[in-house]
C-alpha cells in the first residue's frame, strides 16, 4: 500500500482531518474528517507499516482479544477502500518524460532580455518590478504605479527560448499548466494557447523570469497578464497576503466577500446588492487578503475575472459569505472548523507543497477567528441580498 504523497493530516480545533495539496488540490483533492481508528492507521501507514502490522497496531489500541481482530480487520479495510476511492490511498502514478521542448533549466538569469522599461507597481504590501512588457503595465496595472523601490519580486519578459532546458519533479499538472520542483526554482510550463515558452520563478518569490514566444510581448498582454498572477501569489504568501476566490462590495465602510464554487452566482448576488442597497462593488473575482496590526485587510487587486470590476485601494474585512444555491433563502453562521475549511478551500494562493498547503491552512484559520464566516442558502432573486444585508445587521457590535 501507498498513500498518495500530496495529503497530509492536521488538526482543526482538535478534530484530524487529511487535506491536500499540490495536484490534490487542482483537481479538487477530497478533504477527510478522521475518527480515532483513521487517524492511527494513517499515522501507521506514514511509518510504512504492513497490513498485519497495521491491524496488530490496532488491536494494541483497543485492547481487541483474538475473536475481536476479524471486525477490526474489516474495519481497516473500509478504511483502506475510502482512501483508494478518494485517490488517497494509491500506487505511485507514472509522469510521462518531457520532452526537450518542456524541459528548463532551474538557473535564473536575466542576461538575455531584451532592454525595456522598469515598472515599479505596489499590490498590497507587495512591491514589484516589472521589465520587458510596457504595453502589458500600461493595460492592466497602470492603476497600482509606484514610485521605483527596492522590489519584493522581480519580474523579467524575456523575447525567446530559454538557453538551456532541464527537467523538474511534477508537483501540479492542468489542462493548462505543468508545474515543477527544480531545486530552488519552480518551472511553469504553459499550454500552447499561452504563447508563452515557461516561467522560471525562485522558490522564496523575489524573481520570475517569464520566456515569451512572440517578437512583441504587447500582442498578447492579456496571457503575460495572467502568467505573472502565479509570480505574485507565491510572493504575496511569503509576505502573509493570501488570495481568495471571491467577488467583493463595500457596506458600512467594510468589504464583504462572498465566495463559492464557480456557478453559485457570486457576481450575481453582488450585483443584487448594488441593484437593491447601492452598494459600491470592490472586485469581480479575487480578493487579497492579509492582517495589519491585528486587523484584517482586503486589498485591491488587479486580477478579476471577466468582470473588469476592481480596485487599487485596501479596506477592513468585514466578513465572508460562502453561496450555495437553494430554492429559499437562509443565512447561517459558520463556526470553528466549519469556517476554517470554508476559507481555506476557497484560496488560491499556491499549495504546491505541503509546506505551501499548511501556510494556507494557518492563515484560515487565524482569518476564521476574527472575523464573521456565514453559509448563505439563496436563490438569484433580490431577496437573498435582503436576508444577508440582516444577518449582517444583526451581528453583535464586537462582530461587525
Amino acid at each position: 500500500m501507498k498513500q498518495c504523497n500530496e495529503y497530509f493530516k492536521t488538526e482543526i480545533n482538535g478534530v484530524p482531518y487529511l487535506l491536500p495539496y499540490g495536484q490534490s488540490t487542482a483537481g479538487l483533492g477530497t478533504v477527510l474528517r478522521l475518527n480515532q481508528s483513521g487517524s492511527l492507521l494513517w499515522d501507521g501507514l506514514c511509518r510504512g507499516l504492513s497490513e498485519n502490522e497495521l491491524l496488530a497496531l490496532l488491536a494494541r489500541e483497543y485492547q481487541a482479544s483474538e475473536n475481536e481482530l476479524p471486525l477490526l480487520r474489516r474495519d481497516m479495510e473500509q478504511f483502506f477502500s475510502l482512501l483508494a476511492a478518494h485517490g488517497i490511498l494509491a500506487a505511485p502514478m507514472p509522469f510521462p518524460e518531457l520532452s526537450a521542448a518542456q524541459a528548463s533549466s532551474p538557473a535564473l538569469s536575466a542576461a538575455a532580455m531584451a532592454p525595456s522599461t522598469a515598472h515599479t507597481f505596489r499590490i498590497g504590501t507587495v512591491t514589484i518590478s516589472c521589465t520587458g512588457a510596457d504595453a502589458l503595465c500600461e493595460q492592466y496595472l497602470k492603476s497600482f504605479y509606484f514610485a521605483p523601490a527596492d522590489p519584493d519580486l522581480r519580474i523579467n519578459i524575456i523575447r525567446h527560448a530559454p538557453l538551456q532546458k532541464h527537467n523538474g519533479s511534477i508537483l501540479l499538472r492542468t489542462s493548462e499548466l505543468i508545474l515543477c520542483d527544480c531545486g530552488d526554482t519552480y518551472l511553469l510550463l504553459f499550454s500552447g494557447d499561452w504563447f508563452l515558452h515557461e516561467m522560471h520563478l525562485r522558490k522564496d518569490g523575489s524573481v520570475a523570469d517569464i520566456y515569451c514566444k512572440l517578437t512583441s510581448p504587447e500582442e498578447h498582454a492579456d496571457m503575460l497578464f495572467h502568467a505573472i498572477r502565479f509570480a505574485f501569489l507565491l510572493a504575496a504568501q511569503k509576505k502573509e497576503l493570501f488570495v481568495m476566490h471571491s467577488a467583493s462590495l463595500l457596506y458600512r465602510g467594510k468589504a464583504w466577500l462572498f465566495s463559492g464554487c464557480s456557478g453559485t452566482g457570486k457576481s450575481t448576488h453582488t450585483s443584487l446588492w448594488q441593484q437593491e442597497f447601492d452598494t459600491p462593488l470592490l472586485n469581480g473575482d479575487l480578493n487579497l487578503l492579509g492582517i495589519s496590526d491585528g486587523i484584517p485587510v482586503v486589498y485591491g487587486l488587479p486580477w478579476c475575472g471577466t468582470s473588469g470590476i476592481y480596485t487599487e485601494k485596501s479596506f477592513p474585512l468585514g466578513g465572508i459569505v460562502f453561496l450555495k444555491q437553494a430554492p429559499n433563502n437562509r443565512a447561517s453562521v459558520l463556526s470553528g472548523e466549519a469556517s476554517v475549511l470554508a476559507i481555506l478551500q476557497r484560496l488560491i494562493s499556491p499549495g504546491w507543497t505541503e509546506d505551501l498547503a499548511r501556510t494556507n491552512l494557518g492563515f484560515a484559520a487565524q482569518l476564521g477567528g476574527m472575523v464573521p464566516t456565514f453559509s448563505l442558502e439563496c436563490t438569484k432573486e433580490p431577496e437573498a441580498a435582503h436576508v444577508m444585508r440582516a444577518a449582517i445587521d444583526n451581528l453583535p457590535a464586537a462582530k461587525k
